[in-house]
Order: structure tokens, then C-alpha cells, then sequence
């Protein structure tokens, strides 16, 4: 396994621990994977997705999971493209064709296609929701602006998963509702099992 950089953040209450260098090993992906798997609970995972990307891919691959994510995500949950907006000078413009939300059940085959997903977009977060639809829908307009670094501290999740396609993955949580060396040891644990 290539080795993988582990970092640590605080502010406020919120811990973000990010895993750079994942490109280029499947097995490092595959780990990622598996920590959203160990802490993720709930029946659900929200998607969200920012632009394509798909630098990872073949062609081939690119026009495959560029029909069947989307397809995938509409059979088993859903899937919305949203117009982003963003403050120009005085005035608010709409972007079109950069964000994307979506839904899946918590089950094997949505982990098996998380790979791809990942690959696909330039980022995306996901997370067990504590909100409903509309109000997920309505928050992630403002992604272009304000990320999702805010998801935890409103309690909209209690894990918030992200993945660069340049290489970073990221697991944000309340340390106040969990202990950082505990979840720090889990991620490590993970990581270092062959």
C-alpha cells in the first residue's frame, strides 16, 4: 500500500481528519471506502456531487459511468441536478450543470459503486442524513460558496465523508458528541490492515 497522509484539523468543535495521496492504488480507495462503511449509520446516504471530472477514467469508462451512475442513482434512490448560485459583485448568476444531489440505500452494492462516483466527479460529499430532501436540496445550492463544512455544526450529519479527485478523503465530525483518538485509532486501524 502507498503510504497515505494523515491529517488532523480542529475548529470549534468540529475535527476533520483528511487522508491525502489516495490516487493511483486501488487499495487506497478501497480503504476510504471501508471508514465510510465503519462509521456511516443509518439507512440512507445522501450524495452530493460537484462538476464531472473523470481525469481517472478511460474514455471507455467515462461514457459508461457517465450513463450508469445517474441511471443507477434514479433505480435505486434519487438523483436531482441543482442550479448553483453564486454571488457576482452585486448580482447573484446561476450555474447550471455543476451540482448534483442524490440518495442511495445503505446496502453492499452502493459501497461496490461508490469507486466509480468518486472517480466520476471532481467532489463529492456524503453522509447519513439527519435532515429531510428539501432541505438538503435547498443547503447544497450554496456549495459552490460555501462547501459543506457547515453539515456537522448545524447537525444535518453526524460523519460528513468528502473525496477530491486530486487525491484527498476526508471524515468531519462533532468531537463533542465523539472522542478524535477513538475515531483517529478506527481510521488507522482500517488503514493498516492488509
Amino acid at each position: 500500500m502507498d503510504k497515505i497522509a494523515v491529517n488532523v484539523k480542529n475548529e470549534n468543535d468540529i475535527c476533520t481528519i483528511t487522508l491525502s495521496d489516495i490516487t493511483g492504488n486501488a487499495n487506497n480507495l478501497s480503504k476510504c471506502i471501508e471508514i465510510t462503511k465503519h462509521f456511516a449509520c443509518g439507512n440512507e446516504l445522501f450524495f452530493g456531487h460537484y462538476r464531472t471530472d473523470g481525469i481517472s477514467l478511460t474514455q471507455n469508462e467515462w461514457i459508461k459511468y457517465g450513463k450508469e451512475i445517474p441511471e443507477y442513482f434514479r433505480k435505486n434512490g434519487r438523483y436531482e441536478p441543482l442550479t448553483g448560485m453564486v454571488q457576482e459583485k452585486r448580482r447573484v448568476k446561476q450555474l447550471q450543470g455543476y451540482l448534483t444531489i442524490g440518495s442511495l440505500p445503505m446496502a453492499d452494492k452502493t459501497f461496490e459503486i461508490l469507486p466509480w462516483i468518486f472517480h466520476y466527479y471532481l467532489e463529492t460529499i456524503c453522509f447519513c442524513p439527519e435532515i429531510d430532501w428539501k432541505t438538503y436540496s435547498k443547503s447544497f445550492q450554496a456549495f459552490i460558496k460555501h462547501g459543506a463544512r457547515e453539515y456537522v455544526s448545524n447537525g444535518f450529519a453526524e460523519f460528513l465523508f468528502s473525496y477530491c479527485d486530486s487525491g484527498e478523503f476526508s471524515i468531519s465530525f462533532n468531537r463533542t458528541q465523539h472522542d478524535q483518538d477513538a475515531v483517529l485509532q478506527s481510521i488507522q486501524k482500517i488503514l493498516f490492515i492488509p
